[in-house]
């Protein structure tokens, strides 16, 4: 069988729509070369192929100079799914698979109509497709999915592997290109649930290729195409990892990443406003008297925020909070000067009961990248019970409404999502709730119920937490910042109870690195009552 290997490349962005790092120097040789210098070194193919802009085949051939690759040059249009899997991806970039729709890393840079061309120039049966920001790729593990790929071809005409992005790779004979193509999808819709057609997980079938339990477990992005991923690469580099095997670097990511402590928080919730239209009656979410009336957030916060995750390109920010957002007096203005900071990506939690015209629209101009509709039901009674409300009905008009006008604009952002709290209450609805969703939107997040260390009734179905205390993984990689400025320990925090100090007074870089985190971190909770009474510090 003629396998080939194919590397998409793009010197000026990557696939995620972030800055291309590929002719950036990692220790004196360009990322894009230690790349194809391990895919050089996989057995199993006959010839590595390189695709570039023509504009880039020259830089990209100086690059590789002396490898044995191809560099191929091609005026292929960016595949139909590229903004769904750039909006997609960015909540879930540590996973092979994960984020908002199921997508995979592998559905990243993979380019249907391109490899389709690739394969019928060189007659290949069928393709390994390989990030080209993965300095650390393992040529061994790689051979081994080729291995099962060819032991396997009469039952799969596919390979994949649950491994950490910047490991994995994709492998697909030439009739599974071909079919992707027309369809307009990428690989990673495969495994997504089906509610008409339910079937067997693929990573439970023929198609996956099992590595060791060191490296299925792993999580931690390794391509070097974000601030973060790139700078967990440069670690492992100066930890001797360059000669490291997947299991070793795996097992580096076990012990070291969990506790490692980014420049800035990953992901920055901000609560703009306590007003709402849900009220103390609310069953899943802090709302109404028992949060404390703070005043909407002013310009100057918004403005040090910002300001603050400039430097990095992967930031996630989530306007939500214990209050409607939308309902903010200059939330257009806060969007929008939040967009222009540059995060990775801008997400908005409302409940989608009466959203205000102007708010409404920069939802779509700003632009954000994702709207969580906080449904909780899968039904009018449902939604009564749990929200005190009689709202469904708006709620579904504002869905349907949205819904139109992505349509009328052709765009993917902003992604709807409804989400559901998994309770006694909801129990019933979980199931027509994902169904109904799924085939709606392609998209839903479900969510434990929480009782806010100990603040909210306990309507969890089951406790999910590890027999053993471990330290709060939160508090690693995300920030809550109450609309007043308050920064706190966390978002289960509602009342300010462990407030770290406020936005006016410090910079975010010394809240994040303030004493009552750093003895959170370090299973030091004395003066921490919230924590003693959590059962989430085991949820990323």
């Amino acid at each position: 069988m003629r396998i080939i290997a194919a590397t998409n490349v793009n010197l000026d962005e990557s696939p995620i729509g972030t800055r291309s790092r590929l002719r950036e120097p990692m220790r004196g040789t360009p990322i894009l070369r230690r790349t194809l210098e391990r895919a050089c070194r996989i057995r199993g193919v006959e010839t590595v192929h390189v695709l570039v802009p023509p504009a880039q085949a020259d830089e990209t051939r100086a690059i590789l100079d002396g490898l044995n690759t191809r560099v191929e040059t091609h005026d292929a249009p960016a595949p139909p799914y590229r903004d769904l899997v750039r909006t997609g991806r960015f909540w879930g970039l540590d996973g092979w698979r994960g984020g908002i729709g199921a997508l995979c890393v592998f559905d990243e840079d993979f380019n249907a109509a391109l490899l389709q061309g690739l394969m019928a120039k060189t007659h290949a049966e069928a393709v390994v497709s390989l990030p080209a920001a993965a300095p650390l790729l393992d040529p061994e593990l790689i051979t081994r999915m080729i291995e099962h790929f060819q032991s396997n071809i009469e039952l799969s005409r596919m390979t994949l592997m649950q491994a950490p992005p910047g490991l994995n790779a994709f492998i697909a004979a030439r009739d599974v290109v071909d079919q992707l193509l027309p369809v307009g999808m990428p690989p990673g819709a495969m495994l997504v649930y089906q509610p008409n057609s339910p079937a067997p997980d693929l990573t439970g079938r023929e198609a996956c290729y099992r590595p060791d339990a060191a490296i299925v477990r792993a999580a931690g992005r390794l391509l070097c195409d974000t601030t973060r991923s790139t700078d967990r690469v440069m670690r492992v580099f100066e930890a001797g990892g360059a000669d490291w095997d997947a299991v070793q670097i795996c097992r580096w990511l076990a012990d070291q990443e969990s506790r490692h402590i980014c420049e800035s928080p990953e992901e920055i919730e901000i609560e703009l406003t306590t007003e709402d239209q849900f009220d103390q009656r609310d069953m899943f979410h802090p709302r109404g008297d028992i949060v404390p009336s703070r005043a909407p957030v002013d310009m100057a916060t918004v403005e040090r925020i910002a300001e603050s995750i400039t430097d990095a390109d992967d930031t996630r920010i989530v306007l939500g909070g214990f209050g409607e957002p939308t309902l903010h007096p200059r939330f257009s203005e806060i969007c929008r000067r939040l967009r222009t900071a540059n995060p990775g990506s801008l997400c908005v939690r409302t409940n989608g009961i009466a959203v205000p015209g102007p708010a409404e629209a920069s939802l779509f101009e700003s632009p954000v990248d994702v709207v969580e509709v906080t449904i909780d039901a899968a039904n009018a009674s449902t939604y009564q019970r749990v929200h005190g409300l009689d709202a469904y009905a708006k709620v579904m008009a504002t869905i349907d409404r949205w819904s139109a006008l992505r349509t009328e604009r052709q765009s993917v952002r902003p992604m709807i999502v409804p989400s559901l709290v998994k309770a006694f209450e909801t129990l019933n609805d979980l199931e027509p709730f994902v169904d109904h969703w799924q085939k709606r939107l392609g998209a839903y997040v479900v969510r434990g119920a929480s009782h806010f260390a100990g603040q909210r009734p306990a309507r969890a179905v089951t406790s999910m937490s590890p027999p053993r205390r471990d330290a709060c993984r939160r508090t690693y990689s995300r920030m809550m910042i109450l609309a007043d400025g308050t920064v706190t320990t966390c978002d289960q925090d509602f009342q300010a109870k462990q407030a770290l100090g406020n936005l006016r007074d410090s910079s975010m870089l010394e809240l994040w690195n303030h004493k009552r985190l750093d003895a959170i971190r370090n299973l030091r909770h004395a003066d921490c009552a919230l924590c003693s009474t959590c059962d989430e510090w085991h949820r990323p």
